[in-house]
């Protein structure tokens, strides 16, 4: 059976799902999405986008940290337009031509594949890692209710299995670690962050949150708290993040924060205050790539 085929359709199955809803969901709630757009001024806008431009310079900065933590050295100008001139890319099924743009100009100035890999896998695994921390953390924190409620709907043979494939994966490194410790240990102990990296991270959920906070604060008489609503982002990227049929975490995302803001808001409002925060950090990443073909010095040095 060719899965690599199966994987791909079904990702342009989600994608087409997504349209079909999008417009369904706009002839049939069109005045609920014009009475809110005209309630979302300017003003508004243009702070959501200013937060979410500056999480993405975060994320730039993690990105260049991660590669110099693997002696390739970056400039502030060519870490902005590597990583924003290969981010579009993710929005194309498949889950890999972002990684495949940024392999791709690394090879072609002769940075080793190695560096290359090891670069990507820590710079991923530091957004993925930090934002599953402070998700789990800042809920906990501030509405400790809805991860009960989140882990009461899921049925009681899928925890048992979850805790099973948990334990499973716990020997498996355990006993990985155990016969080639020195080897993966020394590897494994090279991919955590270093101090530098903490900040970066820990300003794009501040500014990625803020922003959904920023959307919603209009619609709410009593707006939830910062913290949780930066939590739900943290989960609802890590959420896009891995499911795989779902481009940029397109549709999952949004799901996360419909989910988690039902308590504050009607269904139909929260779908659509999800809905123009990925617009808006669409045109984010757009934007992103325009600055970088008005911007001049593209060059990379490998160290050593």
């Amino acid at each position: 059976m060719n899965w690599a085929l199966l994987k791909n359709v079904a990702k342009w199955i989600w994608l087409s799902a997504i349209v079909v809803f999008v417009i369904y969901y706009a002839l049939n709630k069109r005045d609920i999405i014009l009475q809110t757009l005209s309630l979302l001024s300017w003003g508004i806008l243009l702070g959501v986008f200013l937060l979410i431009f500056l999480a993405k310079l975060c994320l730039v900065a993690n990105m260049r940290i991660a590669a110099s933590h693997f002696s390739i050295n970056f400039g502030w100008i060519d870490s902005y337009r590597i990583y924003n001139l290969t981010q579009l890319a993710k929005y194309i099924p498949g889950s890999i031509w972002q990684f495949v743009g940024r392999i791709a100009i690394l090879r072609e100035r002769g940075v080793a594949a190695q560096d290359i890999r090891d670069s990507l896998l820590a710079e991923h695994l530091w957004v993925m890692a930090s934002a599953g921390v402070m998700g789990v953390v800042l809920i906990a924190a501030s509405q400790p209710g809805l991860l009960h409620v989140w882990f009461d709907n899921v049925d009681v043979n899928i925890r048992l299995q979850w805790v099973l494939a948990g334990s499973a994966l716990m020997i498996a490194s355990v006993i990985v670690v155990f016969f080639l410790r020195s080897h993966l240990l020394r590897w494994f102990l090279r991919l955590r962050p270093p101090v530098m990296a903490i900040p970066a991270l820990l300003f794009t959920w501040l500014f990625l949150g803020s922003s959904l906070g920023v959307t919603i604060a209009p619609f709410v008489e009593s707006s939830p708290p910062l913290a949780f609503i930066i939590g739900i982002y943290c989960l609802a990227y890590v959420a896009g993040f891995l499911v795989p049929f779902a481009p940029a975490g397109l549709g999952v995302r949004e799901a996360v924060f419909t989910f988690s803001l039902i308590p504050f808001m009607s269904v139909d409002l929260a779908v659509l205050l999800a809905a123009i925060n990925r617009i808006v950090y669409f045109s984010v990443e757009i934007i992103a790539v325009v600055f970088c073909f008005r911007l001049k010095g593209f060059q990379i040095n490998k160290i050593g």
